[in-house]
């Protein structure tokens, strides 16, 4: 009985699949032939209007015939005649005639028959969709599963269906630990091992060794009872391997920043967060290890409103970091970037480039830029060296006269103007760029330099001669990433090294990561560095130990 009533409501959904076809079908028909009536009828309409514009005197039969038959149409009738052609009446400007044509499915048969083995043949495809995708999976599974039940044949665990994704995680840690390792001790291959050993029961650990001394590891597909527990473990795990080197080691002496998120997110947000993480765990003297979410939980508590966030900086909840640039050439520290980072009292240290996009007020931004500005003026009296610093302002303060003559003001009085360097992006400059000359015009005569930043083609030829104490070019992350195995990357790169050299202005590059990168903006013609392969984010601009 049962599979009766399955056989039944298979012919009832086949009946009504062929009856919505055949419908589909014959509208599509009607419209297509109604179309198509309305191009005859536009040809005769324009036969009458040449015919409307002969003189009365030559509007003879032949002559209307010749006109007529150059649109398609057989002949002129003055009263109905019978036979298989359509006859049908035009009229324009008082004038009317009937005119002969094929009828349309005559005329139009190729396009006809093109058309309907098109619609046929996509509502095959739909049809063929519709059985592959929703029906038998569907099917399969339930007989699988009566046949597991009924002990004949177990459902292989190859093709059950997949747990969702909603309940699994992975999970990005940065571990430090204050301890110099041998370097004759392949630290990667080291903790490769180790960590693949300790933590074989999950899907995947990959460990990788930075340069700047930290271990960056990920799980994936991690269930969520394990996440809060896995960091412990890592940590424990890393402590012990630390110990065995050296047995006097502290439990302090490693620290964890973590991210757990799902596999979707992005990349960026997830490693800023861990290294938020990072420094939290590390300014802590008893907190070790530190995880932050990425997730639904995450993005609600990130939508806070910009009257918190300047109300940390009022409070001065802030750190400012200096990430520095080496010269190839000199092989040393050519300038730093000063980088500000709010103490957020949920997530940690959040970067400003997390929540200047939810800054909209003018005044807010202006106390923002004043801030950095203040504070790494104050570094830089500080300080012996004489190595520069760059900052990124936003537009909207660069085109308001009152804070350009603030800064003016401030950096004069500071006595260190020719230690500082303004940061503005290409596009920002493309669109304010006669606000922008107005201002860098001022600074220049202070001896303050301006980058170029965010580049990622080759630039116009004035760009370069017009801003006013133009030091530096500083590529895009996005031509910078992956640039060795990516031939556009490397071709625009090169374009753009060519044309700096031209005017004498070397080429940066911002947000290096591995080796290969470096190797290739070498020999690329790119005269200088940032990123975390070479040095992690500074809280004093002369390099410390790292």
């Amino acid at each position: 009985m049962k599979q009766f009533i399955e056989q039944l409501n298979s012919r009832v959904v086949r009946l009504y699949v062929v009856a919505f076809s055949v419908a589909t079908i014959l509208i599509l028909n009607a419209l297509l032939v109604h179309l198509l009536h309305l191009k005859t009828h536009q040809k005769g309409v324009e036969i009458v209007k040449e015919v409307h514009q002969l003189a009365t005197q030559h509007r003879t039969n032949e002559q209307i015939s010749e006109i007529a038959q150059e649109y398609g149409f057989d002949s002129v009738l003055s009263e109905e005649v019978g036979g298989s052609l359509e006859h049908e009446v035009f009229v324009f400007d008082g004038l009317k005639l009937t005119l002969s044509h094929p009828t349309i499915i005559e005329q139009y048969a190729a396009v006809l028959l093109f058309f309907n083995v098109l619609f046929i043949g996509f509502l095959v495809f739909c049809y063929r969709w519709w059985l592959v995708y929703r029906v038998r999976p569907k099917t399969f599974y339930s007989q699988n599963r009566q046949m597991s039940t009924s002990g004949s044949v177990a459902l292989p665990a190859a093709i059950e269906p997949r747990k969702s994704d909603d309940s699994l995680f992975n999970v990005f840690a940065l571990v430090k630990w204050r301890y110099v390792i041998d370097s004759k001790i392949d630290a990667q291959q080291h903790f490769s091992v180790i960590l693949a050993k300790h933590f074989s029961n999950y899907t995947k650990c990959s460990v990788k060794y930075l340069n700047s001394g930290a271990l960056a590891v990920t799980f994936e597909r991690i269930p969520f009872g394990d996440v809060s527990q896995i960091e412990k473990r890592l940590h424990e795990v890393v402590f012990q391997a630390l110990l065995i080197m050296r047995p006097d080691l502290s439990r302090k002496t490693v620290k964890i920043g973590a991210c757990y998120y799902q596999a979707r997110a992005d990349q960026t947000q997830v490693y800023q967060l861990a290294r938020s993480a990072l420094a939290v765990a590390v300014n802590n003297v008893w907190q070790h290890v530190h995880m932050v979410p990425l997730n639904k939980t995450h993005a609600t508590t990130m939508q806070s409103s910009e009257d918190d966030f300047i109300a940390y900086i009022h409070k001065g909840q802030f750190v400012l970091f200096f990430q520095p640039l080496f010269c190839f050439k000199q092989q040393d520290i050519k300038q730093s970037e000063a980088l500000l980072r709010v103490r957020h009292s949920q997530l940690g240290l959040i970067s400003a480039k997390q929540f200047i996009p939810q800054i909209h007020s003018s005044e807010h931004i202006n106390t923002l830029d004043k801030t950095i500005v203040t504070h790494t003026l104050k570094v830089l009296q500080k300080e012996a060296n004489k190595t520069k610093v760059s900052i990124n302002l936003h537009y909207i303060n660069w085109c308001d006269e009152t804070f350009v003559s603030w800064l003016v003001k401030k950096i004069t009085d500071s006595g260190v103007a020719s230690r500082v360097q303004f940061e503005v992006s290409a596009y920002d400059y493309y669109h304010h760029h006669r606000a922008l000359l107005s201002a860098f015009s001022q600074l220049s005569k202070l001896g303050t330099g301006v980058l170029l930043d965010h580049v990622t083609d080759v630039l116009p030829g004035k760009t370069l001669r017009a801003i006013p104490a133009m030091e530096a070019i500083k590529l895009s992350f996005e031509v910078v990433h992956h640039i060795d195995t990516n031939q556009l990357q490397q071709r625009s790169v090169r374009q753009i090294v060519r044309q700096a050299e031209r005017v004498g202005i070397p080429v940066y590059a911002v947000g290096v990561e591995t080796q290969a990168e470096l190797n290739c903006l070498q020999q690329l013609g790119v005269q200088g560095a940032q990123g975390y392969y070479f040095a992690e984010l500074l809280q004093q601009i002369e390099l410390v130990g790292y």
